[in-house]
């Protein structure tokens, strides 16, 4: 038996990180990635963190061999959109329906295999199971959309079926009519379900929407740890340092040719619950790690 195995070859030897901005996510993403980079078969890929803001095009590797480039953002996903189509981009901490609004946009839609993404939000499967879990005698959950989601009603719909929610659906199509179809859709359901729309959930709005829902005794289910800390139930969500975890696995497991693979939801989450607010509503939540052990076992059965 030959003990003298060879190191495998890695189809990725340099790793170019694009941030859009200099911000707490982004920098918390670049620096977690370039650690784990660091350790293990991926010891000698080169590593290089960039800046949007202030990037100059020479900076951009010329040679698309053996390179990755990490868009980090919707802006860095973006200008990476627009450029000649020869590297690799994976994009991060973007929401799904941005990201697939971006690629058909700049026709990078036909190519899932050099401009991929892990988005930053959930499965609605695994949003839905979140709501069975905390919440298993209720029935009807309520989402709000805006004018531009009609994209996201098909998942909604197959995942509601999946875990046997009966589906309500008001739509906004401005600020004027947020507060009236929001209050029509709280009068139909046990619990709500925030999306990642920006023309919906935006600072502006956020407030008056858990006020709102707290006054009806209809729990929010958000789509980040801020919404919990602002009065949310509960949320699933990932950290950028475990998206990181996920693309250092993506970037170690990359075949000799560096084909990306399809774009994915988070593989590793965490479940927060305001405590707080599940005794204001008179609901009996189980904790944190409960939870996560029941999303943890339906992530399973699903794989």
């Amino acid at each position: 038996m030959n003990l003298l195995m060879p190191l495998p070859c890695l189809a990725i030897d340099n790793v170019t990180i694009l941030l859009s901005e200099d911000g707490a996510a982004y920098t918390e993403f670049a620096s977690s990635l370039t650690s784990q980079l660091a350790q293990g078969s991926s010891a000698r890929t080169t590593v290089k963190t960039l800046y949007l803001p202030t990037l100059k095009t020479d900076e951009l590797p010329r040679n698309a061999n053996n390179q990755l480039l990490i868009a980090v953002g919707t802006p860095a996903m973006t200008a990476m959109a627009q450029k000649p189509p020869a590297m690799s981009v994976l994009n991060v901490l973007v929401p799904r329906s941005t990201f697939h609004k971006i690629a058909r946009q700049y026709g990078r839609h036909q190519d899932p295999h050099r401009f991929s993404a892990v988005y930053v939000d959930q499965s609605w499967n695994r949003q839905l199971a979140l709501v069975r879990a905390a919440l298993p005698a209720s029935s009807r959950i309520g989402v709000l959309l805006g004018k531009d989601t009609a994209d996201m009603l098909p998942g909604l719909q197959a995942a509601a079926k999946e875990t046997d929610f009966q589906l309500n659906m008001e739509t906004a199509s401005d600020d004027s009519d947020l507060l009236p179809a929001l209050r029509r859709l709280l009068a139909n359901s046990d619990a709500l379900l925030a999306v990642p729309d920006p023309a919906i959930y935006n600072r502006n709005n956020i407030p008056s929407i858990l006020l709102t829902s707290y006054r009806q005794k209809i729990p929010l289910f958000g789509f980040s740890a801020s919404y919990v800390k602002a009065g949310a139930l509960a949320a699933v969500f990932s950290s950028p340092a475990q998206i990181s975890q996920q693309v250092a696995e993506i970037i170690q497991g990359l075949p000799a040719h560096a084909s990306l693979p399809l774009p994915q939801y988070p593989r590793y989450f965490t479940v927060s619950v305001n405590s707080q607010v599940s005794r204001s509503l008179s609901l009996e939540v189980d904790d944190e790690s409960i939870l996560m052990r029941k999303l943890k076992a339906i992530s399973e059965r699903a794989q």
